[in-house]
């Protein structure tokens, strides 16, 4: 193992499967079990349009989880922040590296 900080490697339920994003903080409290990344705003938007794009015929009046990804985006930016919760309710969790078996 390097000296160099671990990257933080999670995806929705920790699966290889779908796409893996890279945190750079995690909280130490979970939700419902779930982690609860922090990412750079770049990060975050990256997520709000690959779940809009997931959700995007979702009807309108039901709750699209890219809504609460871009509002944690915006709350951020309004408070001068470069980095932002993600949790938003979704079942994040750690992506395990195959080698660490």
């Amino acid at each position: 193992m390097s000296n160099n900080k671990e990257t933080i490697r999670f995806s929705i339920e920790g699966s290889k499967e779908n796409t893996i994003y890279h945190a750079v903080d995690v909280h130490p409290q979970r939700w419902n079990g779930w982690l609860c990344p922090i990412v750079t705003l770049e990060v975050a938007e990256q997520i709000a349009d690959d779940l809009y794009a997931i959700n995007k015929d979702t009807p309108a009046e039901e709750f699209c989880p890219s809504e609460g990804v871009r509002s944690a985006i915006e709350f951020a930016k309004e408070n001068l922040e470069d980095t932002v919760d993600v949790g938003c309710g979704l079942i994040w969790d750690l992506v395990e590296d195959e080698e660490l078996a």
